[in-house]
């Protein structure tokens, strides 16, 4: 699903080519192709080799992320990798250690923090527009059938609700904040096929902010996130896919910011993308996505939910 939105979007963009894609079955490939463009590749390792590919964007089940994104990068590609970028931590270090070996470029596709709006509601909030922020309350959600044949709903690939939209509550509120959490508390609920399917959760970042968030696969829940501080507050009603606005409400007095782009999302994350292998800075580094997949193992272990090693 994510693997066509980006193919889709990457027609919007000035520079990305959909040359291939690639899946275990050549049936499923040529689907793909005839749908997006391309060729079809039957296997992964022959798409990672085909000297016409410059990158790959993996857009696999978590626990493949590693595995593939290695490889890729051992082949001489650069890796936009879905997000979570791993299954935990200690192996998304291995990933980065492999680009630091090979060369190559290894970025996380949290496509959203391209989104003009979300850009310009960190630089208001870092810029002082609240005062001291004291509180944040993020929410991501979806209800969807839970089926077994579903990667979210395998312990072994690092499925589960936090990993699948709470890394998302997670990475903004660090962004917001600047920051890495000093405190973090989570509770989930269990599903029987042994993730967490919703969940809930708390950073605290020193001793003057909260921030509080729930996520879930099996729950219906408004997406806006609030940031209230000692000055004022914002809030944003879709921050992951947008409509380019938020408010701020100071003074008893609500105005409406806009930061709109008539690009799609996906299409601003490869043209990003794009632009970080001709050396311009990753819009996520290696070092927030690290600390995010601290955080991520630190909740889910909170919260009772395997992490798989």
């Amino acid at each position: 699903m994510i693997a066509g939105k980006l193919a889709t979007d990457l027609k919007h963009t000035p520079t990305g080519i959909h040359v291939a894609s690639g899946s275990r079955l050549q049936e499923t490939a040529d689907l793909f192709a005839a749908k997006h463009g391309g060729r079809g590749i039957a296997g992964y390792e022959a798409l990672i080799n085909d000297p016409d590919v410059d990158a790959v964007y993996i857009s696999l089940p978590n626990g493949l992320h590693a595995e593939w994104s290695i490889k890729a990068m051992e082949a001489g590609k650069d890796v936009l990798c879905e997000k979570p970028i791993a299954r935990n931590a200690t192996e998304a270090e291995t990933m980065f250690a492999a680009a630091e070996r090979t060369g190559q470029l290894l970025v996380e596709a949290f496509m959203y923090r391209r989104l003009p709006a979300v850009q310009k509601l960190i630089e208001m909030i870092r810029g002082g527009a609240l005062g001291q922020v004291k509180l944040i309350r993020s929410n991501f959600s979806f209800a969807r059938e839970a089926l077994e044949g579903d990667a979210r709903y395998q312990p072994a690939q690092a499925g589960g609700g936090l990993m699948d939209v709470g890394c998302y509550c997670v990475n903004l509120t660090r962004a917001i904040m600047g920051s890495e959490p000093t405190d973090t508390a989570c509770f989930a609920h269990l599903h029987k096929l042994g993730v967490d399917d919703y969940a809930a959760g708390v950073l605290r970042f020193g001793d003057k902010t909260l921030a509080t968030f729930t996520c879930g696969m099996t729950v219906e829940n408004d997406w806006t996130t609030y940031i209230a501080g000692d000055a004022g507050e914002i809030a944003i009603n879709d921050p992951w896919l947008g409509d380019g606005t938020f408010t701020l409400t100071k003074g008893g007095e609500t105005q409406t910011i806009e930061a709109k782009t008539d690009t799609p999302v996906y299409a601003l994350e490869a043209e990003a993308f794009a632009a970080a292998v001709n050396g311009a800075a990753p819009w996520i580094t290696r070092e927030d996505t690290l600390g995010n997949m601290r955080v991520l193992d630190q909740l889910r272990e909170q919260a009772g939910v395997p992490v798989p090693v």
